[in-house]
C-alpha cells in the first residue's frame, strides 16, 4: 500500500507510513474513464469524409489514366458500331438491288422506224408510259420486254405540249404495274433511273434528286421538273425514275434535254398522272394521234436516238415491191414485222466498247451480291461463257471472298462477219477465303455476238 503523503510503499496491513509516520488512508480505486459513443461516431465520420476527399483528390490528379480508360472503352465499342453500319449499308444495297430486280420486268424498250426509247407499265390493263418524242408521228410501236419478247403497242394518248405519251399493250394486260408516287419527292432523295441508254436494255443507274422546280422549253414545255445526277442518255427517254427507298415511280426520264450525262431531268409523275389517266379512260383514235404529229415531222424526236435506231430498222429503199404483191394490203401490214426479222444489225466499235465495260460493271455487282441474275441476259444462253459464269458464282457463294476492281480498259476491237472480239486489260484486288489479299492484272478477250438485235457475250478468254 502506498502512502498518500510521501508515496512510500508500505505493507498492506500497515496503518502508519514507516517513512513519514503519517496515517495511511486507503484510497478507493479510480474508476476507468469511459469514451462517449457520439465521439466515436464523429471520429468515424471524419475518417470517411477524409477518405472521400482523398479519393477525389487522387482522381483529379490522374487525368491521363481516366482519358486512357475512356479511350480504351471507345476503342472496344468502335468495331461493333462499324460492323453495325456496314450491315445496315449492305442491307440498304440489297434493298436497292431487289427494287431493280422487281422493276426491270415492267420496264420496256420501245422501237419505231426513226428511234427508240423506254417505257414502263402504268396500269394493269396494259398501259405503258413513255415520252412523246419517243413515239411522235406513230400510231403503233414495237415493245420489247426484258426477256427479248416483242409485241405491238397502240399509241392511245400523246401531247404536243408535254413530253408524255401512253401506249396500250394488250399482251401486258393482267400484269401488276409499277407503283407510283402521288406527291412531290424531296430534294436529296436517292433515286434509280431505269431504261435502255445507248440501246443497252434494262440498265440501272443510281443517283440523287439534286434540284426541284426546273422549268424550260425544248420542243415541249418542261414545268417544275426534277434535276438528277443519275446517269441517263439517249435511249433512257421514257423510262421510270424510282425512289430508291420505296421503289415507287416518281418521274419520267427525259435524256433529250441535256448533252451532259451528269445532269439529267425527269418529269414529276404526279404532275402528269391526271393527263395519263384521261387517255386511259378515253383513248385517242389513230387519226387523233396522227394529227398531233405528222409522220414526216422529225423535229420532236432526238436525232441521237434516231441514229442508234438504224441498227434496229432497215430502211425500205424499194417502196414499189409491196405494190407488186398479189395481196398488197397484207404485204404492207406485215412489212414492219418482216423488217424486224431482217439481218440489219451491225457491230459498232463505240457500242462494243461501252457494252463490254457495262458488262464488267454488272459482273462486279453479280459477284458482290453472289447473284448470276445481274449478267444472265448479257450472256448468250447455253454458251461456254454462260455456264462458266453461272457455275463460278455458285462456287463462291457464301465463302466470303472479296473482289475490289481497280481498272478496266479496252485495248483492241476486232469485228468479223458474225462476231466481234473485244480485248481488255483489267486490274483488281482479290481476298481469298483465308483473308489474304492479292492484286491481279489480266488480259481478256470477250467474244460478242448479236442475237435479236442485242449484244451478248458468247465466250471469255483469259490470258
Amino acid at each position: 500500500m502506498y502512502c498518500g503523503i510521501c508515496g512510500n510503499e508500505n505493507d498492506s496491513s500497515a496503518k502508519f507510513c514507516i517513512h513519514c509516520g503519517n496515517q495511511i488512508i486507503e484510497m478507493p480505486d479510480k474508476p476507468k474513464r469511459r469514451i462517449p459513443w457520439f465521439w466515436i461516431a464523429i471520429f468515424t465520420s471524419l475518417l470517411a469524409v477524409g477518405g472521400i476527399g482523398f479519393g477525389i483528390f487522387t482522381v483529379l490528379n490522374q487525368p491521363e489514366k481516366v482519358v486512357k480508360d475512356e479511350t480504351l472503352s471507345q476503342k472496344e465499342q468502335v468495331p461493333v458500331d462499324v460492323k453495325k453500319d456496314s450491315e445496315e449499308q449492305q442491307q440498304n444495297q440489297k434493298e436497292k438491288t431487289q427494287i431493280i430486280k422487281e422493276s426491270q420486268g415492267r420496264v420496256y424498250t420501245l422501237f419505231t422506224e426513226s428511234g427508240f426509247g423506254s417505257g414502263f407499265l402504268f396500269e394493269e390493263k396494259g398501259t405503258v408510259v413513255t415520252n412523246a418524242h419517243v413515239v411522235a408521228g406513230y400510231t403503233e410501236v414495237v415493245v420489247r420486254n426484258i426477256n427479248g419478247q416483242q409485241t405491238t403497242g397502240q399509241v392511245i394518248g400523246i401531247s404536243d405540249i408535254y413530253d408524255v405519251a401512253l401506249i396500250q399493250v394488250d399482251a401486258y394486260a393482267g400484269t401488276k404495274p409499277l407503283e407510283t408516287e402521288p406527291n412531290e419527292t424531296v430534294i436529296g432523295s436517292e433515286v434509280i433511273a431505269l431504261g435502255s441508254p445507248q440501246g443497252f436494255e434494262n440498265s440501272a443507274s443510281i443517283g440523287y434528286l439534286t434540284g426541284l422546280d426546273r422549268s424550260f422549253e425544248s420542243d415541249f414545255q418542261y414545268e417544275n421538273v426534277y434535276q438528277i445526277d443519275a446517269q441517263i442518255s439517249p435511249g433512257s427517254s421514257g423510262g421510270p425514275l424510282l425512289d430508291a427507298i420505296t421503289g415507287k415511280v416518281i418521274g419520267i426520264n427525259s435524256a433529250l434535254l441535256s448533252s451532259d450525262s451528269s445532269i439529267g431531268f425527269s418529269i414529276p409523275f404526279y404532275t402528269m398522272e391526271e393527263l395519263l389517266r384521261s387517255w386511259s379512260d378515253s383513248p385517242m383514235s389513230p387519226t387523233e394521234v396522227e394529227n398531233v404529229f405528222s409522220f414526216y415531222d422529225d423535229s420532236a424526236y432526238d436525232p441521237a436516238e434516231s441514229e442508234e435506231a438504224e441498227a434496229y430498222y432497215e430502211e425500205n429503199d424499194e417502196p414499189d415491191v409491196a405494190v407488186e404483191s398479189e395481196e398488197p394490203d397484207e404485204a404492207i401490214e406485215e412489212e414492219p414485222e418482216e423488217s424486224l426479222e431482217e439481218d440489219s444489225y451491225y457491230f459498232d466499235e463505240m457500242d462494243l466498247s461501252e457494252f463490254t465495260l457495262i458488262f464488267r460493271d454488272y459482273y462486279e455487282i453479280a459477284l458482290l451480291h453472289e447473284d448470276f441474275y445481274f449478267i444472265e441476259d448479257m450472256l448468250l444462253y447455253d454458251s461456254e461463257a454462260y455456264w462458266d459464269m453461272s457455275d463460278y458464282i455458285d462456287e463462291i457463294t457464301g465463302l466470303g471472298m472479296v473482289f475490289d476492281f481497280i481498272s478496266n480498259e479496252v485495248t483492241d476491237i476486232v469485228i468479223e462477219s458474225d462476231r466481234a472480239v473485244v480485248s481488255t486489260v483489267e486490274v483488281f484486288d482479290f481476298m481469298d477465303v483465308s483473308g489474304e489479299w492479292t492484286t491481279y492484272e489480266r488480259s481478256k478477250e470477250y467474244v460478242i455476238v448479236i442475237v435479236d438485235g442485242m449484244y451478248q457475250v458468247s465466250d471469255i478468254i483469259i490470258h
